[in-house]
């Protein structure tokens, strides 16, 4: 009897006060001798268990404060889909530094992702740069086209690219391929091929570009699961001297008692196809990501980020736009590893200095996310043309 009291007294309790969520993570760095905080990032929801704002923190040890670094805030649907996301930048004083973006996304009457319009805060109003027209056949993403905003209309331009995904016979994307327009016509770009285990899983993303001749490995990302079907590893690959050289692995550890799915986590798919282009490999409650300095502990409940003394530079990325290659002013840190993802959410580069070939990249705007060797991340926006 008293079981089933406990019982029924745990569900009433979740029911009326919610689930437990995932509030924040907290990051940290090996300094040879002790763990020492970096940054930290929170985690809001709203009413309806939705995933509403991410906030990241560095320390800034000249006034022993946490300093708000950037902001993305996310709007949802009735089917609890996001509409809206708006991405802030953060000076130094807490106060955005005219670094707005948002994304606004549309779906189609069977609840499909269909447009990703992409536009940049100028003086206080929101100005369209770009869009993506999503496409499907048999229930199945197909095909993205990019356009830009001239203006005026709606065009093919420096800035456009197609993209096309090919499904193995499991029905898992097996490529997704990024062509860029010369002005008459689509032509290859660059992409990353995938190759999953028996149970669907993607072990191996391998990113690749078109030199003319042939694809070339440019990144690669490796993945290994437990029995449950959590990522519990990850090897990524980047280009150096046009060698690929292996980076740190990641171990991620599990309550493997417990389910993900139980709290309240960012992790969720928000748009129907946040994990087309990647493994997302969390089903139980997860607890830590750490590589040989570095890891990121994640609090749940009432738990918080503790601080410590640290200091985070900020970093700069010129020129931007940018034709060929991204430079990165590291002059106050280390590099440890930049990644590039796409306004689709896809990783298209790794790599682990402070000059990135964008050559091959199809125009538009891309993410850059910078961690350093004290485990700060940190991301910019920039504009490949």
């Amino acid at each position: 009897m008293k079981k089933i009291t406990f019982l029924l007294f745990t569900i009433v309790t979740t029911a009326f006060f919610g689930q437990e969520k995932l509030t924040s993570s907290l990051s940290e760095y090996f300094n040879g001798e002790k763990w020492v905080s970096s940054n930290k990032a929170t985690f809001t929801y709203d009413n309806d268990n939705n995933f509403t704002e991410e906030v990241e923190f560095y320390w800034d040890s000249s006034t022993s404060k946490w300093i708000k670094s950037y902001a993305s805030k996310y709007v949802y649907n009735d089917d609890n889909r996001v509409i809206s996301e708006t991405y802030e930048n953060y000076d130094a004083t807490g106060n955005i530094d005219g670094e707005q973006y948002k994304t606004i996304n549309t779906y189609n009457s069977s609840g499909d992702l269909s447009q990703i319009l992409n536009q940049k805060s100028v003086n206080s109003n929101w100005v369209d740069e770009g869009k993506f027209e999503l496409s499907y056949t048999d229930n199945r993403l197909s095909s993205a086209l990019g356009y830009e905003w001239n203006g005026a209309t709606w065009i093919f331009g420096d800035d456009s690219s197609r993209i096309t995904l090919t499904y193995n016979a499991n029905g898992k994307v097996y490529i997704s391929k990024s062509d860029s327009w010369d002005g008459t016509n689509w032509i290859d770009s660059d992409r990353t091929v995938y190759t999953y285990d028996a149970n669907n899983r993607i072990i191996v993303e391998d990113g690749q570009t078109w030199d003319g001749t042939n694809w070339e490995t440019d990144y690669k990302s490796e993945y290994t699961y437990d029995a449950n079907g959590n990522a519990i590893t990850e090897k990524d690959y980047y280009l150096d001297d046009d060698v690929l050289v292996e980076g740190d692995l990641e171990t991620i550890t599990f309550d493997t008692s417990k389910l993900i799915s139980s709290y309240l986590h960012p992790f969720k798919d928000r748009t129907g196809i946040d994990y087309i282009f990647s493994a997302n490999g969390i089903v139980n409650k997860i607890l830590a990501r750490s590589s040989t300095n570095y890891r990121t502990t994640y609090n749940y409940g009432d738990a918080t980020a503790n601080v410590n003394n640290f200091s985070l530079a900020n970093f700069t990325i010129y020129p931007n736009p940018a034709t060929s290659v991204l430079n990165i002013d590291d002059s106050n840190f280390t590099i440890k590893n930049v990644e590039v993802y796409n306004v689709l959410g896809k990783k298209i580069v790794t790599s682990s200095i402070n000059q990135l070939n964008i050559e091959n990249l199809v125009n538009g705007v891309y993410l850059v996310k910078v961690q350093d060797d004290k485990g700060n991340i940190a991301t910019k926006r920039f504009v490949k043309n």
